[in-house]
This record gives C-alpha cells, sequence and structure tokens, in this order.
C-alpha cells in the first residue's frame, strides 16, 4: 500500500488529521529554532558581558544585554538593578523566579504542539466512528453480511474506517516524541543560562559598586 492509496482510504477527515500533523510540525522546528538560537546567542553574549564586567565596565554590559531579547539578557538587567541598589546578594533567592517568568519567550507556541497531540487521536477515532456507521448502512441496505461478497464487504468498509484511527494515533505518537525532545532542549537550554547568569552575578559581586563605570 502506497501513501497515496492509505490517504484516498482515509478519506477527508484522515487529511485534516494529516494536517494537524503538519501544523504541529511547523511549530516544532520554529521552536527548536528558537531555542538553538537562545543557545547560540548564550554563547556570545554571556562571554561578552563577563568580560565587561572584568573590566569593571558595567555599562558596557548593560548595552549588551540590552542588544539582545534573550532569557539571559533580560535576568542580567534585573540583576544590574539589585546591583546599583546594593542588593546584588539577595539576587540569587530570586534568580529561578526570573527565568521562570521568562520562559514563555521559549514556550510561546507549545500549545499549538500539544493541540495536534491531543486532537489527532480524537478526530481520527472521530472518523472510524463515521466510517463504521457508513459500512453497517451499507450491510443494512445490503440486506445483510451473507455470504463471501457480503463479508469481503465488510471487511474492506472496516479497513477503511480504521485508516483514521492509525494515522490519528501515529500523528500523536510522534508529536508526542517530537515534544518531548524539544522539552529536554529547553531544559538544559535554561539549566545553562542558569548556570551562566550565577558566574556573572558572581563576577558582579567581587567588584565593589563604586568601582565600575
Amino acid at each position: 500500500m502506497t501513501i497515496g492509496d492509505f490517504i484516498h482510504g482515509g478519506g477527508p477527515i484522515l487529511i485534516v488529521v494529516l494536517l494537524l500533523g503538519a501544523v504541529g510540525l511547523f511549530f516544532f522546528f520554529e521552536r527548536l529554532f528558537v531555542v538553538l538560537k537562545e543557545k547560540s546567542e548564550l554563547r556570545t553574549l554571556s562571554v561578552k558581558v563577563r568580560n565587561a564586567i572584568a573590566q569593571k565596565n558595567v555599562t558596557a554590559s548593560k548595552q549588551y544585554c540590552r542588544s539582545s531579547s534573550s532569557i539571559f539578557s533580560s535576568v542580567m538587567l534585573k540583576a544590574f538593578e539589585y546591583y546599583e541598589k546594593n542588593h546584588i546578594s539577595e539576587f540569587e533567592s530570586v534568580l529561578q523566579s526570573f527565568v521562570e517568568d521568562e520562559t514563555f519567550k521559549l514556550e510561546k507556541n507549545f500549545r499549538y504542539i500539544s493541540m495536534s497531540i491531543s486532537l489527532a487521536p480524537l478526530i481520527g477515532f472521530f472518523g472510524t466512528v463515521v466510517g463504521m456507521v457508513q459500512v453497517f448502512g451499507g450491510i443494512q441496505s445490503m440486506g445483510g453480511i451473507a455470504g463471501l461478497k457480503g463479508q469481503a464487504s465488510l471487511a474492506a468498509g472496516i479497513s477503511v474506517a480504521l485508516y483514521t484511527t492509525v494515522g490519528g494515533l501515529a500523528v500523536a505518537i510522534i508529536m508526542a516524541i517530537l515534544m518531548t525532545l524539544l522539552r529536554e532542549f529547553e531544559d538544559r537550554l535554561i539549566a545553562t543560562t542558569i548556570d551562566e547568569i550565577r558566574v556573572s552575578v558572581g563576577k558582579l559581586k567581587s567588584i565593589p559598586a563604586g568601582e565600575v563605570h
């Protein structure tokens, strides 16, 4: 059986299921690009910020952060605010919450991926129910399933009806796996971001406020 035969067998409802899967895939790759971009920017930006702090140039560090929309830059700007108010020692206790507040930048379109995971099997099952109704309606019009012809018709009808369930489950399983991978990438990025912020804040703590420029 070819993919074309499978789609033809599932009919319009299977096409809807596959379109839903395509939407989920689009947003998976879109979010993956965002996560990878954030990771790449983190490497570059954290080095620039730490080097500027080492040179006691807080102004340059803040400018680097303002030029970026990353989680690292947003949280570091808050760290500089604490530093300027001589409360930098308190920043460590709120660091985790600040980072969590910024994770919406990574999870912005996660709901569309979750939607494809939850709706695909439901629509697939709906297609199967509709197909079964049509099958048994056809059997009724034929006056039963007596004989090989009727049994063959029933088997063929049920086979076609199940295409949508197979398609829906396949879409849901694939998207669930991809969503798990995306969550793993996100968790690793967040952990790395927190570590980089702690290192930068540690350097900032070692410099008296009166010595920076």
